[in-house]
């Protein structure tokens, strides 16, 4: 059986044995979580997914130095840091703002 479910819900499904198989992104805090294998798509039927900055017209026009310093997070952040930051917000429960912090003054992109 085929059943469409929130995302929300899918990983609590899936360590309950309600589901045995779901779609997940590869840098969910939950697949750490749970210890749960990431299948290949080897007919690629899902699109590569890369996370960008976005933000509305208005503050760019209000805030344009924000553009630069935005672009500096270019290709900075792999799947598996991602994945890692993910978890330190989703599991561990730190906020958002401290794990962001920390990355951005490891990589060199905000002073300590």
């Amino acid at each position: 059986n085929v059943a469409t479910m929130e995302p929300a819900l899918r990983y609590q499904a899936i360590q309950s044995g309600d589901i045995q198989i779901t779609d997940a992104y590869s840098t969910d805090a939950e697949l750490a979580r749970y210890d749960l294998q990431i299948l290949e798509d080897d007919k690629q039927l899902f699109p590569p997914y890369q996370g960008a900055p976005l933000m509305k017209e208005a503050l760019l026009k209000k805030h344009p130095e924000l553009e630069p310093v935005l672009n500096k997070l270019a290709g900075k952040i792999t799947e598996s840091q991602m994945s890692q930051l993910n978890y330190q917000v989703g599991v561990e429960g730190k906020s958002a703002e401290q794990v962001a912090k920390e990355f951005l003054q490891e990589q060199g992109l905000l002073k300590k």
